[in-house]
């Protein structure tokens, strides 16, 4: 597949870029400044460009199979205009596939309650699990091929192989190695096994 992955300089996105190239997908990294990539690969391609420019969006988007965004940010209002502008230039060159990140909190605690709304979530985190929810929303409402992936802490480490999933609810542990979500978003795309779910990961226990 031709994928492009938004925030590809960032933890889980440099793990990905790798990922989808050992599986041999041809991959466009967008990147805010082009030296952050010092990859060298025949099948990436390298655009520098900014997520909050609908244009810079839509001229990368051109031409792709599928989308994967590990786009991040510390202002929370810019994560719902980046899924727009994801979505508008997915809809203008009609591309159908999205894989995105969002958190642990959105996913369900019980059939009533997400996670971030029960009793023991940390208060510090729901300002920032209420934008992905707002992104989800604007997923739910796309009418795209979505999966939204929702983990819990991020260490920096290689994949393992060691580590489950779960559609709508939290899959146990506290935490998932960026290389271990790098390889279940990438397989993702080639399996589709979670269309139009949210989904929990972690890594086994040792």
């Amino acid at each position: 597949m031709k994928i492009i992955i938004f925030g590809s300089n960032g933890r889980v996105g440099q793990h990905t870029v790798k990922r989808a190239l050992e599986r041999g997908h041809h991959v466009t990294a967008f990147v805010r400044h082009k030296e952050s990539m010092s990859l060298l690969h025949p099948s990436l391609s390298v655009v520098q460009g900014d997520a909050l420019s609908q244009a810079d969006v839509s001229n990368a988007i051109k031409n792709q199979d599928a989308v994967i965004s590990c786009l991040g940010s510390n202002e929370s209002s810019h994560r719902l205009v980046f899924i727009h502008h994801i979505i508008n230039a997915m809809r203008e060159h009609k591309v159908k596939r999205i894989i995105a990140i969002g958190g642990i909190g959105a996913l369900q605690a019980n059939e009533h309650l997400k996670v971030y709304e029960t009793a023991t979530f940390p208060k510090e985190y729901i300002e920032v699990t209420q934008a992905h929810i707002r992104v989800l929303d604007a997923l739910l409402t796309s009418r795209h091929q979505f999966t939204f992936m929702c983990p819990p802490m991020i260490p920096e480490g290689e994949r393992t192989g060691n580590f489950r999933v779960q559609a709508e609810y939290p899959a146990g542990g506290w935490s998932i190695n960026a290389g271990d979500i790098a390889d279940f978003m990438v397989t993702e795309l080639e399996k589709n096994q979670f269309i139009n779910k949210r989904v929990g990961i972690s890594n086994n226990p040792a």
